[in-house]
């Protein structure tokens, strides 16, 4: 794949129109409508204790060959010390990161809980080349 993917821009385009001075938007701001034409690319994880997914699009289901869905991302073909890096770096900078999970190009987005801390992580994984 040559240049960064569309739906990284479709994704970061919707973080950035949802972030209120800089800070991540609320985990609440995720509308489904909003992401569908999205959403079998992406996945869910929740950052509040070790990473975990909560969900995956039906792209990213067929991509690894199953749901990874409630399971910790590192028991799946996503996690790994690169991806725990990513979080860090994504959490660290509270803005989308560009990473790789399970070898796939992937844009971390940090989502907010009530408290204001980074509590979970939209990821968009870039389908894979034609």
């Amino acid at each position: 794949m040559t240049g960064r993917p569309a739906l990284f821009d479709r994704l970061q385009g919707w973080w950035e129109g949802r972030a209120e001075g800089g800070r991540p938007p609320h985990r609440d701001a995720l509308s489904p409508v909003e992401i569908m034409p999205m959403l079998p690319h992406l996945l869910m994880l929740d950052l509040s204790g070790p990473a975990r997914v909560l969900w995956a699009g039906t792209a990213v289901k067929e991509a690894l060959g199953g749901n990874p869905g409630d399971q910790p991302l590192d028991r799946t073909p996503l996690g790994g010390p690169e991806a725990e890096a990513a979080i860090a770096r994504m959490i660290a900078e509270a803005r989308p990161v560009e990473a790789r999970l399970g070898g796939r190009p992937a844009l971390l987005c940090p989502l907010a809980d009530d408290t204001g801390a980074i509590g979970a992580a939209l990821a968009g994984l870039a389908p894979p080349d034609p």
